[in-house]
C-alpha cells in the first residue's frame, strides 16, 4: 500500500458492498429513527390540542375559580407526560453515538476480520485504504445526517410544547441533544468504533471497547462542560435586590469576606438568625454569583465540539496508523 488516499472512484466499490451486507441493519436503524421523528411530532401536535383545549375552558393556571382546579390539573399532568417523552428522546439522542461506535466496532469491523471478508476485500480491485475509508465515510455521512434531523425535530418538538413546565437550554437533555455537539459525537463515535474493530478484531471485545470509550467521553464532557468557556461572575452587597439572570446556567454562588474567604451561600440561612447580622459578624463585603448566561450556548457548543471532531480525527488517524501495520 503505497499511500491512504483514495478518490471517489476507488471507494465506489466497498462503498456499495458495505451498502449491500449491512443493508437490513440500515433499513432498520432508518425505520426506528422515522418512527423517532413521527412520534416527536405527534408530541408537538398533541402540545397543540391540549393548549388550545385547555385555552377553550376560559381558564388559566393561576385562576383561583374553583371550576378551574381540575382543568388546569389535568392540562399540567399533560404537559408533564409529554416533556418527560422529550427528555427521554433528548437522553436516547445523547447515547446515540456510543450505540454508534459499538455498532460499527462489531458487525463493520471486527467481524469481518473474523471471517476474513476484509482481507478477501482487499484482494479485489480496491486498495485497503479504499476499505477502511468506505467503512469511515459512508456511515459518517447517513449517521450525521440522521442524528442531525433528530436533533432538529426534537428541538421544534420542544418549542412547541411551552406550558407549565418550562425547559431550560443548559440542561443536560437539551444541550448534548441539540445544536452541532450531536453530529460531532456522532462522528467520534464512529471513529473509536472503527479503531476498536481495527484494534481488537473480535466482535464483543470491539463492541465493549466501542461502548466504552464513547460512553466515557460523552460523560467525561458533560461534568467539565461547564469549564469550557469561561462563566461570568456577577457581585452585589447583602441587602441588596439583586435579581438573577434568566435562563442562567449557576456554576457556583456563595460570600466572601473581607481577608478572601469564600463561605457557602447557605451560611446565614437559619431562620433563627438575623441574615444581613450573621453576614457582618462573619465579614462578608459582597455575595457573588458564577454563571453561564444563555449567550454562552454557542461559545459552549463550538468549543465541545472542536473537541470531539479533534477527538475524531485522532483517533482515524490511529486507525489508519493501524491498518498500515496490519497490511504490513
Amino acid at each position: 500500500m503505497s499511500t491512504l488516499t483514495t478518490n471517489a472512484r476507488t471507494l465506489r466499490g466497498p462503498s456499495r458492498v458495505l451498502l449491500r451486507v449491512h443493508r437490513r441493519t440500515l433499513w432498520g436503524a432508518g425505520a426506528v429513527s422515522a418512527a423517532a421523528i413521527v412520534g416527536m411530532i405527534a408530541v408537538a401536535l398533541l402540545a397543540d390540542r391540549f393548549t388550545t383545549g385547555f385555552a377553550g375552558t376560559g381558564c388559566d393556571l393561576d385562576s383561583s375559580v374553583r371550576a378551574c382546579f381540575q382543568p388546569a390539573r389535568d392540562y399540567s399532568d399533560q404537559m408533564l407526560d409529554l416533556g418527560q417523552m422529550l427528555t427521554y428522546m433528548g437522553l436516547a439522542v445523547i447515547a446515540l453515538p456510543t450505540a454508534i461506535g459499538a455498532f460499527v466496532a462489531g458487525p463493520m469491523v471486527a467481524r469481518e476480520w473474523e471471517s476474513n471478508t476484509a482481507k478477501l476485500s482487499w484482494t479485489q480491485s480496491y486498495p485497503p485504504s479504499a476499505w477502511l475509508t468506505a467503512r469511515l465515510a459512508v456511515p459518517a455521512v447517513l449517521v450525521v445526517c440522521g442524528i442531525t434531523v433528530l436533533s432538529a425535530v426534537l428541538t421544534w418538538s420542544r418549542h412547541r410544547l411551552g406550558g407549565p413546565y418550562p425547559t431550560f437550554w443548559y440542561e443536560v437533555s437539551i444541550f448534548g441533544a441539540s445544536g452541532t455537539v450531536p453530529a460531532a459525537s456522532a462522528l467520534l463515535g464512529l471513529s473509536i468504533g472503527t479503531l476498536a474493530g481495527l484494534t481488537l478484531r473480535r466482535t464483543v471485545p470491539a463492541m465493549a471497547a466501542g461502548l466504552f470509550v464513547s460512553g466515557l467521553v460523552t460523560v467525561v464532557l458533560s461534568m467539565l462542560r461547564d469549564s469550557l468557556w469561561p462563566a461570568v461572575r456577577d457581585t452585589f452587597t447583602p441587602g441588596d435586590d439583586y435579581i438573577w439572570p434568566d435562563q442562567a446556567a449557576i456554576i457556583a454562588r456563595g460570600w466572601q469576606t473581607k481577608g478572601g474567604d469564600v463561605l457557602p451561600a447557605g451560611i446565614c440561612a437559619d431562620d433563627s438568625v438575623d441574615h444581613e447580622v450573621c453576614l457582618s459578624e462573619r465579614g462578608v463585603t459582597h455575595g457573588f454569583l458564577d454563571h453561564h448566561p444563555a449567550s454562552h450556548y454557542w461559545p459552549l457548543q463550538l468549543v465541545e465540539t472542536g473537541i470531539l471532531l479533534a477527538l475524531a480525527a485522532l483517533a482515524v488517524f490511529a486507525a489508519f496508523r493501524v491498518l498500515r501495520r496490519l497490511h504490513g
